[in-house]
Formats: C-alpha cells, sequence, structure tokens
C-alpha cells in the first residue's frame, strides 16, 4: 500500500488533522530486525492494531467502489463482487467481460502499489449460465471449481435439476480443522470427561455455524463423524484411565453426546 493514497482515502472519511497526523507518524514506525532500524516507505507494519482497518479501507476505495461505480456500469450482463479482507471474487455473465475486468484490475492494482496474486488468480468457467448452455448446445464444457473462505464451490444441480453454484468444505480447510481438533482432544484428554466434552461440542457446534450451509450438510455429518473416531482414540489414550470397548463409549456418549450437525445457512 502507498502511503500517499493510505492518506487520501483515510481524508474522505476522516475530518480531524490529528487523526490524520497520527495515523502518519504510525505509517512512518520502523521496526527493529536484528537490531538495526528498517522504516517503512510503503505498506503498514505487520501485527499492529490498525493495520487491518487500514488495508479494509484501502482495498474498499482500490477495489469494491471502483467495482461499483465504474465496471458495472460497462457490463452488459449480470455480475457480482463478493469480498473479505483482501480475498475476494468476481463474477461475470459474459466471458469478454470476465476477460476485460481481468486486465483492468491488474493495471489498477499496480497503480497503487498491489499485486495479484498469481497462484490465487485465475480466469474460470463456472455457473448456471455455462451450465444452462452447456445443457442447451450439448457442447462439452468442463466447469471448474474454486476455492473461497474455506469453501470449494463447484456447479451441481438442485432436486429439481436446475444448475446452482454449491459450496462444500474445501478438502485443505477439512484437513486442516481434522488436525486442529485431534491437536486439542490430545492436549486436553486428561481433563475431567464433563469438562471436555463440553468444550468439544463448543467447537462442534462454532464448525457448524460456519460451515453449516445449504448442499454442505455431507462434509459437516463427515467432520463430526471422524471428530468421534478421534475422541475414541484419545479417550482409550489416557492416563490411569479405564479404556472404553466400543460398547462401553457409544454408552458414554447417551450421557455426553456429542453435537448433532445442523444447516444455520439456507440458501433459499
Amino acid at each position: 500500500m502507498k502511503h500517499e493514497w493510505i492518506i487520501k482515502f483515510l481524508k474522505l472519511y476522516i475530518k480531524d488533522p490529528n487523526i490524520i497526523g497520527l495515523v502518519k507518524k504510525y505509517l512512518k514506525v520502523g521496526v527493529l530486525d536484528n537490531g538495526e532500524l528498517m522504516v517503512n516507505e510503503e505498506g503498514s507494519a505487520q501485527g499492529n492494531i490498525i493495520s487491518p482497518i487500514l488495508a479494509n479501507i484501502y482495498m474498499h476505495n482500490v477495489l469494491t467502489l471502483w467495482y461499483k461505480f465504474i465496471i458495472t456500469k460497462e457490463c452488459k450482463g449480470d455480475n457480482f463482487l463478493i469480498v473479505y479482507a483482501d480475498d475476494f471474487v468476481a463474477g461475470f455473465q459474459y466471458k469478454w467481460e470476465a476477460e476485460n475486468y481481468y486486465k483492468l484490475l491488474k493495471e489498477r492494482m499496480e497503480k497503487f502499489g498491489l499485486q495479484l496474486e498469481d497462484s490465487k488468480s485465475r480466469l474460470l468457467q463456472s455457473g448456471a449460465y455455462i451450465a444452462r448452455a452447456k445443457q442447451k448446445s450439448g457442447e462439452c464444457i468442463r466447469l471448474q471449481t474454486f476455492d473461497f473462505l474455506g469453501f470449494t464451490f463447484y456447479c451441481g444441480r438442485s432436486r429439481k435439476g436446475m444448475p446452482y453454484i454449491m459450496p462444500k468444505t474445501s478438502s485443505k480447510k477439512f484437513r486442516q480443522k481434522i488436525r486442529d481438533i485431534k491437536v486439542w482432544l490430545y492436549a486436553n484428554r486428561d481433563q475431567p470427561l464433563k469438562k471436555l466434552m463440553g468444550t468439544l461440542n463448543l467447537k462442534l457446534i462454532g464448525h457448524y455455524r460456519y460451515y453449516g450451509i445449504s448442499f454442505n450438510g455431507r462434509m459437516i455429518s463427515n467432520y463430526k463423524q471422524q471428530v468421534r473416531e478421534l475422541l475414541f482414540k484419545v479417550l482409550n489414550r489416557r492416563s490411569d484411565r479405564k479404556s472404553y470397548t466400543r460398547e462401553g463409549f457409544i454408552e458414554m456418549l447417551k450421557y455426553y453426546p456429542l453435537a448433532m450437525p445442523k444447516i444455520y445457512v439456507s440458501l433459499f
């Protein structure tokens, strides 16, 4: 982020010169690297409390407002932009509009000292329009998937046969969540059972609340099942405790049941 642009954007919302002055000083504050003072010429120091706020303001002006007031007015077909922090997805009905946007986006980012990450930036064919065109013409069009905010989005069909962009927990995030809960279970395996199960259920509910969205019921059920198996293994490795048979484990779950998967967000 270029400091001059950060200040220009802030002045659109903040009229107090004292606050602007403090932000200018903050941007110039350096960091010590092996005893050597490194002064910031661009960007905002990592780890500081206002860095995320400045980054969001910067992206809002560079990306979101530009899209809203410039790009959408030039588009002939349907389009959308979804932004979360520095991650975003843009969709266009027509291929040529997507290609033009991608070209202009790179130029826009470069102007403001930003770069698209090549490993996460690409053009792809997906969505209901492509699916309907494929169905109508019989043309073999490969519909691609993409990951965004922990979900993999793919083109599927509803029970009525209508094409939809559908979300499911991404494989990468699913594996990471299983690893995280495994580490936590082993670290807390010697806690009293009531306390362990209470906290574990809070973690399960947190997972369901984020990933419990239409079309993702199978993945959150799979998550609960894998956590259940991990719990069985962990409880049988607690020190000075009697091991559970499979029947004994099932009986224990009657007293301390695991939270059941639930769809919290319905897309219809």
